[in-house]
């Protein structure tokens, strides 16, 4: 039995999604709300020996007071005092979607000089969107390619600090860019993974990819209207991570 914890909060709605992608993967989900966390003192030696993944979802925690993510970040380091890094470490794969990525970002997942604002356009965006694969590696992209997932954030604008170097960093490494300049984001990026490559945020939406029917192109191949699409590799490649550990 390998569990993994799908964190619900104030705000957070891909909770559902997140934990139906990762069942269907192999893993045994609990859904539960942060709050319920911090009322249980559910400590990190806790999660270290509970779940082999955390799985924070996206969405509007606790309404983006304080800026995005920021809220449930202040509550997982000071109202449960995890440290990711060191859960990461030990052996836990973690996967920040959206507004999880945000959380991750505010948490210090990726460093201290990366920060994450309104879309340059300044208004929200949902859609589908092209995403390239860079050579950098992490638990969740083993054996995928360049891929077409949906987008829907109004903050997803990836900025850093002058003296960062993007391309060769020790706090993060760029895993996943956009086709195309999307938000604004810096080199186009998508997705930032950890240093060990366990830690992974990106703003774009593998829960809502995991059937073919789910790409509002997959009319033009009717038959594939069965098959799986590829968000649900994400928690496949998650599991049989877990399952080795």
């Amino acid at each position: 039995m390998i569990k993994a914890l799908v964190l619900a909060g104030d705000g957070i709605n891909c909770e559902q999604e997140m934990a139906f992608a990762a069942r269907k993967a192999g893993f045994e989900t609990d859904i539960v709300h942060v709050n319920d966390l911090i009322l249980k003192k559910f400590s990190q030696s806790d999660l270290q020996k509970t779940y082999k993944a955390l799985f924070m979802p996206g969405g509007f925690s606790f309404g983006d007071h304080l800026g995005s993510g920021r809220v449930l970040a202040l509550k997982l380091t000071k109202g449960l005092n995890w440290n990711l890094e060191e859960y990461s470490n030990q052996g836990g794969i973690v996967l920040g979607v959206c507004n999880g990525f945000q959380a991750l970002i505010a948490m210090g997942a990726f460093g201290k000089k990366v920060s994450i604002t309104h879309n340059i356009q300044n208004k929200f965006l949902n859609r589908w969107a092209g995403l390239k694969k860079t050579k950098s590696e992490n638990v969740f992209l083993k054996n995928m390619n360049d891929m077409y997932l949906p987008i829907r954030h109004g903050e997803g604008r990836l900025l850093f600090d002058p003296s960062v170097d993007v391309c060769n960093n020790a706090d993060f490494k760029v895993t996943l860019q956009y086709d195309e300049d999307v938000n604004g984001s810096t080199e186009r990026i998508a997705g930032l993974t950890n240093a060990n490559g366990r830690i992974f945020g990106l703003m774009p939406h593998p829960e809502a990819a995991v059937r073919k029917t789910q790409n509002p192109e997959w009319t033009a191949s009717p038959e594939t209207a069965g098959e799986e699409e590829v968000g649900m590799m994400f928690f496949r490649n998650a599991f049989k991570e877990a399952s080795c550990l």
